[in-house]
């Protein structure tokens, strides 16, 4: 009995000394990029350990003399001895022999790639410091395979379009934008230096936990925040400035050219053109004309430039981060008229604050001024077409009349003369500079983000989040035709002087509540399990203010002015005689739930399993709630004990996911209910009233997105070798449709669940990097996605859908989407050669036509292709002593486009140089009664490409000169963008998107496309 009251003695008396020498010992772990979570902490050679959370905090038992050990994939493991210390601050360099990376996942969670089960890929960084793009988007162009970025436009400000695996519905294919929790409407406020790393959510396991938002993929970004500098501010400088220029015009007939078309087409008409048109030119004619370049004329050499500056820093208590940039950019057409620019202004903060040790307070603002003036684009209409005309115009036609007025090639009575030469009357096109002198448009927009987030960890392992935001946007579009006149050449806008402008706002709110907890801890160490639920309320308001037009012909004739719609008061547009259209309200809400829960097993075993429920207003009782199921599995098979001793092979993970997505982007806001005409005066007897005008569906539902992905995972060679590779296979099916209402009914269409498009899909990604002892790095990526698009199911009496229309350019619709096709694909006649005559022969498809050269509707079948089979990226780098060097390629295989840029409705127009080949048409003096005024495959071309997208050189000077001015980096570099385009495609750009952003059923149709500029910036980044 002694003995044993002895050993409980002994006992008693060692626990009250670890007690005594035991402590709570927390921190914060950083990096470069700012706060790391999901470190690994471990007293060294014992099992206790802690992880950070997301904000990189911990806190871990230790005794004062421990070794803490830090470490996690991607950067170099640390011992910190704690000596007696409460309060650690650490930093973790980055491994750079190491491709492993943290993952954001969303509503907070991170995970290591290790352990992630779902696709879901990643830009860093410093991927985009090493790319000067204007807008943030750009920055995923070509860096993850599976999603294709497009430009609408090389417009200063145009928008971009990102589609993730493919077009998966005719309504909308935008993926969702998250911006620090915020739901989004795009990234064009952003400026990409306060960006720090994307994550992009692309298989439905990943993006379920959005739910009914995340069917086309969800873009995560995170942006900087500030750290623990122990009270020392960080300031960080950068900017560029650069000059834009035209990189490829088109090789479109010369002056001697054209004039030898036109005459082998007057002698083809016998010596005596119809439609009023002259004869042949003489060699004494031709030598008075001009050889206008009208892509000289219009196009112009143009500046670029952008100014970044942000403040980090704090202490273990409060971080902060301010920043602010100015972005400038004129366009290479209409630029120096100042037609065509885009400036941004922003300005951004947060404040990360812990008010305790287990509650902290964030808040976070963004506001950004940004707007554009434009050209039209990528439009063939009357007066505004502006490079349809560049293409069309012959060039013997000269800028300016004898006279200095602007010269009119469409005058009639008398017929445009030039040095004594009458010319032909070109009346379906004009001089391309009246176009320009004639547009006046802009839009200015304002946005407004507020933002404030709590967290309290009442227990350990246990962390409750709510946040709030509120989003706004004010956008104002106005355009004006100013008064211009020249009388000799007829050119006026007498009787069209007009202003009309209108006023938009959006409005979104957001309430978040998120309960996270690691059920781990009271596991073994073999186990590792965190469950997450969530509730969530999502308000938004759209608000189309009033359209106000106002003719005024004696109000300011070279601008806007006063006009303003922000300015004009209803007294104001009484004395103007305006005409005021009403605008619109349209307000929709979405409440959820949501939960995860993720589990692991010795990081070997790894699942995921999500489910979400969204009631959206966009529906009706009757199926107003949508579920959202997922699950995804991994195997990491390098854990296994055949592989774990193999030097070689670093992680081996097989995964797969299933999920399911939605969307409830309807054609029309409230669907499932009736429309109604209240503005009915004389319906009923004379006695107004209101009218029914569409039909109520009650039974609308979400469109569902399933998908399913298998991937596989390779680090190897001490991590200088990774590989990511994903099959996927992914279905929307009822499709929010309008309904072939039957006219007799004299109703509107109404919106029903109807059609199915899958995408199929392989992707592949792989990067190596190799550091030498000599200093010398390089690195290499390359990355591949396959797709194939398939509408597979339109309802049992669904049309096709046809878009792609062009007005007096061809009087069809160029793309159809249609069962058995991929969306949006051309569709037309096919051409099986040229008579002697210079007629076109289409094919016979339906076999009752007896002239080849006059097809019938029967002959129409499916033409081209819009979508690329793959597109790819290539990024090369290097750095030695202080030098680096970057190269990023990005390319397009496969994509078709409709070449629409020559005006066969404009008789005489100009023609490409290949025309002057014999196996050409030839009746240019004939206009459209050829064949080249129908839809037909003679229009559309190869556009397959490869882009050096960009290009840089920097030299980082060394520390001893950076310290004499008290910097602690000082960079400065030399980049070109768009220098190498190799293409088949014998327009100005290849790289052509769809007419406008929410336009899947206009694509790859060329109508004057405003090409991207080739850029040379020169650049520096500064830090303090």
């Amino acid at each position: 009995m002694k003995n044993v009251f002895s050993k409980m003695a002994f006992v008693a008396l060692l626990l009250f000394v670890t007690s005594a020498f035991s402590q709570s010992v927390s921190g914060n772990v950083t990096s470069d990029t700012g706060p790391l979570p999901g470190v690994n902490i471990i007293v060294k050679g014992s099992t206790v350990g802690a992880t950070t959370d997301f904000d990189g905090n911990f806190t871990i038992k230790a005794s004062a003399n421990d070794v803490l050990v830090f470490s996690y994939l991607g950067y170099k493991t640390q011992e910190v001895n704690i000596n007696g210390q409460t309060r650690l601050s650490v930093f973790m360099e980055e491994d750079t022999g190491v491709l492993d990376e943290i993952v954001i996942v969303g509503y907070g969670q991170t995970q290591n790639k290790r352990s992630v089960t779902t696709s879901i890929s990643t830009v860093s960084t410093k991927q985009l410091e090493e790319l000067p793009v204007q807008r943030a988007e750009a920055a995923l162009q070509g860096t993850v395979p599976g999603v294709v970025v497009v430009q609408t436009s090389g417009s200063p400000g145009a928008p971009l379009t990102i589609r993730m695996r493919g077009i998966g519905s005719p309504n909308a294919s935008n993926p969702l934008y998250i911006v620090d929790g915020l739901p989004v409407t795009d990234l064009q406020y952003l400026n990409s230096a306060d960006i720090q790393s994307y994550s992009l959510l692309k298989d439905a396991a990943a993006t379920a936990i959005y739910g009914a938002r995340g069917g086309n993929g969800v873009v995560l970004v995170q942006t900087k925040r500030g750290k623990d500098t122990d009270g020392k501010l960080k300031v960080s400088v950068s900017g560029f400035y650069g000059t834009q220029s035209l990189g490829n015009k088109p090789d479109i007939m010369n002056a001697s050219q054209y004039a030898q078309y036109y005459n082998e087409g007057v002698a083809l008409a016998g010596g005596n053109p119809p439609n009023g048109l002259r004869g042949a030119f003489s060699d004494s004619e031709l030598a008075s004309l001009p050889d206008t370049d009208w892509y000289d004329a219009i196009f112009d050499d143009a500046p670029i430039r952008n100014t970044s500056v942000s403040i980090i820093g704090g202490n273990d208590r409060v971080k902060y981060a301010l920043a602010g940039g100015i972005f400038d950019q004129d366009g290479i057409v209409g630029g120096n008229q100042d037609k065509a620019n885009f400036r941004r202004e922003n300005y951004r903060g947060n404040v990360d604050m812990n008010i305790t040790e287990n509650f902290k307070l964030s808040t976070s603002f963004d506001f950004s001024d940004y707007g554009s003036r434009f050209v039209s684009l990528n439009n063939g209409g009357t007066g505004v077409a502006l490079m349809n005309y560049i293409n069309a115009l012959p060039s013997i036609y000269p800028i300016y009349a004898e006279n200095g007025e602007i010269f009119n090639m469409g005058r009639q009575n008398p017929a445009p003369v030039y040095n004594g030469v009458t010319l032909n009357t070109i009346g379906a096109v004009t001089n391309p500079i009246w176009s320009l002198d004639i547009q006046n448009n802009r839009a200015q927009s304002n946005v407004k983000l507020i933002s404030a987030a709590a967290n309290w960890e009442p227990v350990s392992g246990l962390s409750l989040n709510a946040s709030f935001s509120d989003y706004r946007v004010r956008t104002t579009n106005e355009s004006f035709t100013p008064f211009l006149e020249h009388p000799e050449q007829t050119f006026t806008t007498l009787g069209n002087v007009n202003y009309s402008g209108n006023i938009t706002t959006f409005n979104r709110d957001q309430v978040t509540l998120t309960a996270q907890y690691d059920l781990g801890q009271h596991i073994d160490d073999n186990h590792s399990l965190r469950v997450l639920g969530g509730y969530e309320v999502l308000e938004d308001r759209l608000e189309i203010g009033d359209n106000i037009r106002v003719n005024a012909p004696d109000i300011d004739p070279t601008g806007f002015g006063d006009l303003s719609i922000g300015s004009l008061s209803e007294s104001d547009l009484d004395a103007l005689n305006a005409i005021v259209n009403p605008g619109a309200i349209a307000e929709t809400a979405l409440i959820s739930y949501f939960g995860k829960l993720d589990y692991n097993f010795k990081e070997k075993y790894l699942a995921s399993f999500t489910i979400r429920n969204d009631r959206s207003s966009n529906f009706g009782p009757n199926n107003r709630s949508g579920w959202f199921p997922a699950a995804s599995a991994g195997w990491v098979i390098s854990e296994e004990s055949f592989l774990e001793n193999t030097d070689a092979i670093n992680l081996l993970k097989l995964r797969a996911s299933w999920g399911i997505s939605g969307q409830d982007a309807s054609p029309r806001n409230l669907a499932f209910k009736s429309t109604v005409n209240s503005n009915i005066s004389t319906g009923y007897g004379g006695t107004p009233g209101v009218v029914l005008t569409g039909l109520a569906n009650p039974d609308l539902k979400w469109e569902e997105i399933t998908s399913a992905n298998i991937g596989l995972d390779l680090n190897a060679f001490n991590n200088s070798f990774g590989l990511t590779v994903d099959y996927y296979i992914k279905k929307t099916s009822d499709i929010l449709l309008q309904a072939n209402t039957p006219l007799a009914t004299g109703l509107n269409p109404s919106v029903v669940n109807v059609g199915d498009v899958e995408n199929r899909g392989f992707e592949i990604m792989t990067s190596y990097r190799k550091n030498n002892p000599d200093g010398f790095s390089w690195n290499a990526a390359f990355n591949i996605g396959f797709n194939t698009n398939e509408v597979t199911n339109l309802g049992a009496n669904g049309q096709a859908l046809e878009g792609g229309f062009t007005g007096q350019l061809f009087a069809d619709p160029i793309t159809l989407t249609a069962v058995g096709h991929p969306v949006s694909s051309f569709y037309g006649y096919e051409v099986e050669g040229i008579d002697a005559a210079g007629n076109l022969l289409f094919k016979d498809l339906d076999g009752v036509g007896l002239d080849k050269t006059q097809p019938t509707i029967g002959d129409k079948t499916f033409i081209g292709n819009p979508l690329p089979d793959f597109t790819y990226g290539i990024n090369l780098g290097a750095s030695y002593k202080g030098f680096d060097f970057s190269a990023f390629f990005y390319g397009s295989q496969g994509n078709d486009i409709f070449d629409a840029t020559i005006r066969y409705d404009a008789i005489g127009s100009n023609r490409p140089v290949r025309y002057l080949q014999d196996n050409a048409p030839k009746n240019i003096v004939l206009g459209g009664t050829n064949g080249e005024q129908l839809v037909s495959d003679f229009h559309v071309q190869d556009g397959s490409f490869l882009k050096l997208k960009n290009i840089a050189l920097g030299y980082t000077l060394p520390e001893s000169i950076s310290k004499k001015i008290r910097a602690e980096k000082i960079r400065v570099y030399v980049s070109g963008q768009n220098l190498l385009v190799i293409t088949g495609y014998e327009g100005v750009d290849p790289e052509i998107g769809q007419s406008s952003a929410n336009n899947m059923l206009d694509m790859g149709i060329d109508r004057g496309f405003y090409p991207q500029a080739e850029q040379i910036l020169f650049g520096f980044q500064l830090g303090f």
